[in-house]
């Protein structure tokens, strides 16, 4: 296992590169992060940020970290869910995926890498980019490109 700091938070995260998967965040870190940019340290906050940040990588609406939360007896409105993704979200602590579905996607994975979706099954699965290859049209200057989200629908 090995330790870097990411070029956007400086903060440690940890990476099995056999397994290929990224650890979860200290509570430590996520609250640093949230004084930061001005955010309290509310109780709902916290609730969510360890009911959403222990689970390692992992992909989920709010309707479904309201369920998790509702199984962990926390007593949050679904408004409040909401409100604490896109403030995690505007911290840059998860990211959003979108597909054609009326739901927002979050996913605790903030590296670069893609995702394929499962209609079938409703799953969102991450693809690491190195494993997609394209090539962009000429006229496409890579300063320009700020970021590329690739979602591949099965």
């Amino acid at each position: 296992i090995k330790s870097y700091v990411t070029k956007r938070w400086n903060f440690p995260v940890y990476i099995d590169y056999k397994l290929e998967k990224s650890y979860c965040i200290s509570m430590s870190h996520i609250k640093s992060i949230l004084k930061k940019h001005n955010l309290r340290l509310t109780k709902q906050r916290i609730s969510l940020g360890e009911l959403i940040f222990s689970q390692g990588n992992w992909h989920f609406t709010a309707e479904i970290l309201k369920n998790k939360a509702q199984l962990k007896n926390l007593n949050v409105s679904q408004a409040t869910v909401y409100n604490v993704l896109n403030d995690f979200y505007d911290c840059g602590l998860i990211v959003k995926v979108s597909h054609d579905d009326e739901r927002s996607w979050f996913d605790t994975n903030t590296n670069h890498h893609y995702h394929i979706f499962n209609e079938r099954d409703g799953t969102l699965t991450d693809l690491e980019s190195e494993k997609v290859t394209f090539s962009l049209p000429r006229s496409l200057k890579k300063e320009k490109i700020k970021k590329i989200d690739i979602l591949f629908k099965i």
